[in-house]
């Protein structure tokens, strides 16, 4: 009965190449290590006692606020993106592309309906456009409040 291959190994004429090349190597005499020879000394001394584990004492911390506060006024000289909301609208891609001058597009909001102050991309305040000189301007009717986290 002769011995079938089941697959053809192609990397079965390279590994006598491979052999060649390592057994020049000088660890190749001694690939692995003898296992009744003795483990060389570690370099660091291992202590034999264990050091003292000791519990570590935290203060009692409370809910309540010590030291002194940032104040408020410290925030007066950052700037803010500011800007006043008409209205919105959702249109589709292809309306977009079909845009030209002269369309319209219908914004979500009624005539006489207080704009939206929004600061920061937060609505802030409500109010009504106003002239100033050549500029729109926004009175302020209404402040939108929400809960404080102070």
């Amino acid at each position: 009965m002769t011995k079938r291959k089941l697959f053809e190994d192609p990397l079965e004429d390279i590994d006598p190449v491979m052999q060649q090349a390592f057994s020049d190597h000088p660890y190749a005499e001694d690939p692995a290590p003898a296992l009744d020879k003795e483990e060389p000394t570690p370099a660091v001394p291992v202590p034999e006692e264990h050091p003292e584990i000791s519990d570590i004492q935290f203060p009692e911390l409370s809910n309540e606020p010590s030291g002194r506060r940032v104040e408020l006024d410290k925030f007066g000289n950052i700037p803010v993106s500011v800007s006043v909301e008409l209205g919105r609208s959702q249109i589709s891609l292809k309306e977009v592309f079909d845009l030209s001058e002269g369309s319209i597009i219908e914004l979500e909001r009624l005539v006489g309906e207080p704009l939206d102050l929004v600061v920061s991309g937060q609505v802030v305040a409500q109010g009504e456009v106003v002239a100033i000189d050549n500029n729109y301007g926004l009175r302020v009717t209404n402040i939108i409040s929400a809960p404080s986290t102070y």
